[in-house]
């Protein structure tokens, strides 16, 4: 595998806290990218 190598907050605000990954705190509370701001629809499945 790979290091990765782009941006670190996006992958935080991604995935949730990820401790030692990032001492900034990021300033949006949404996921990242186009779509990030749409509400998830929970599914029943689980």
């Amino acid at each position: 595998m790979s290091r990765y190598r782009g941006p670190r907050l996006r992958i935080v605000r991604r995935l949730g806290e990820l401790p030692g990954l990032s001492r900034k705190t990021p300033r949006r509370a949404y996921p990242p990218g186009q779509h990030g701001q749409n509400r998830k629809k929970r599914s029943e499945y689980a």
